[in-house]
């Protein structure tokens, strides 16, 4: 009897620990999906981030360590309203790169994605000219015929240096915009007098040649105007001074359902840009190559574009979204509203709708990192200098996860 209730305990002993183990080993099998990312190659510093979570595969390595196994189906994107289309058709489950325009559009439209992260600062894009053209002072685009892709941050750029400096909107400057893509614009071919374009366009036509730059986004001259690398005093008169004419981002996006069910992955993507950012700088030789074998550009171009952008600049280590950030699409919201392509503005209430959401999750990240900014370092913003473009100052804030302890968060930035 004893022997018979001896082997019942042992043969039920082993039964739960099968269970047990059996269910642990169920608990630590990693979750597989699919993640569907978009990006642009054509991004500048940022891309290059994107290039190296790319190749050593930090996006799946960071979500392995959170219970995923995740297959990334890069998609690639050359500009913001095609990645816009593509997030309302459910194609995309992360998107990165959207400059506040698009953002702006994004929200407004009710698209339902949610803003993550900034991925891309200090957004240098900038007019150029003909070498040796007449036009070698801002105010002598009035009446002139400028390309442009229209509805982007190049447009944008222009419509806000206009602002600065004649105190008008381009129609009331008489400036004509004729829609054209930058990689035509940095020719300023025949039947335009100048062309705004984007980063890194905006170092490819001087370098070969075919352009100058008159200003850029911060108000720097170059080699097309009569007063070449001097920062145009006309730059402090604007609303994103100290920053620039204006302020703009790169954003990311997680679909709304994709972020409610997968969180996690959202974290790992923070997680993956912030490691993607700290091994640039570490090889910024290696990136430099790599950047230039996706671009197929000369070494000075990537290197200009690295030392521009203030992530791959070393000087934003930060992808949290801080009042500036928001401020920023409200701001653009404004322009957007001002060319009639949207009625109205974006409201507080609407950014917060659609900010706020996210604010718990980049809060973690933050509060995971043992090397992390502080929130009396965001608030002041990020100044720094790289050799090859400048000085560069980012306006900054308090993150999003403060949103609701602080009086007018966002709005008590901008100028009354």
């Amino acid at each position: 009897m004893r022997l018979r209730s001896l082997a019942g305990f042992i043969l039920s002993s082993i039964a739960a620990i099968l269970v047990v183990a059996a269910s642990s080993a169920q608990a630590q099998t990693p979750k597989s999906l699919t993640v569907r990312l978009g990006w642009q190659p054509l991004a500048g510093g940022s891309a290059a981030i994107a290039m190296l979570m790319q190749r050593d595969k930090l996006f799946e390595q960071a979500a392995e360590r959170l219970g995923y196994n995740l297959t990334i189906d890069w998609k690639t994107f050359a500009a913001g309203p095609p990645s816009n289309e593509a997030m309302v058709a459910g194609h995309l489950d992360l998107d990165m790169h959207l400059s506040a325009l698009p953002t702006a559009n994004r929200i407004a439209a009710g698209i339902p994605a949610l803003p993550i992260a900034i991925v891309g600062s200090n957004i240098a894009n900038a007019i150029l000219v003909k070498p040796g053209s007449a036009i070698n002072e801002v105010s002598k685009l009035a009446g002139k015929t400028v390309g442009a892709p229209i509805g982007t941050s190049a447009h944008y750029v222009l419509a806000s240096v206009v602002q600065a400096h004649f105190g008008k909107s381009l129609e009331e400057a008489g400036i004509r915009i004729i829609n054209m893509p930058v990689t035509e614009g940095v020719k300023v071919p025949q039947g335009v007098d100048a062309a705004a374009v984007w980063v890194p366009l905006r170092f490819i036509g001087p370098h070969q040649g075919l352009s100058e730059l008159l200003i850029d986004a911060n108000g720097w001259t170059g080699k097309g105007s009569a007063q070449p690398a001097t920062r145009l005093p006309e730059v402090q008169k604007a609303w994103g001074y100290p920053e620039g004419y204006m302020t703009d981002r790169l954003y990311a996006f997680a679909r709304t359902a994709f972020y409610n069910e997968h969180p996690n992955v959202v974290v790992a993507f923070l997680q993956a840009h912030i490691e993607a950012q700290e091994r640039v700088l570490k090889q910024f030789e290696d990136v430099v190559k790599m950047a230039n074998e996706k671009w197929a550009q000369p070494d000075i171009i990537a290197r200009t574009t690295l030392q521009t952008y203030a992530e791959t600049a070393g000087v934003r280590r930060a992808p949290y979204v801080l009042e500036w950030d928001v401020a920023s699409v409200r701001k653009a919201s404004e322009f957007l509203t001002a060319t009639k392509v949207r009625d109205k503005p974006i409201d507080w209430d609407q950014l917060k709708a659609a900010f706020a959401k996210t604010a718990d999750v980049q809060k973690r990240v933050w509060d995971s990192r043992e090397q992390k900014p502080t929130l009396d370092e965001m608030a002041k913003g990020f100044t720094g200098k790289s050799e090859l473009y400048g000085p560069i100052h980012i306006n900054g804030g308090t993150p999003v996860w403060a949103w609701a302890s602080t009086e007018k968060w966002g709005e008590r930035v901008l100028p009354k």
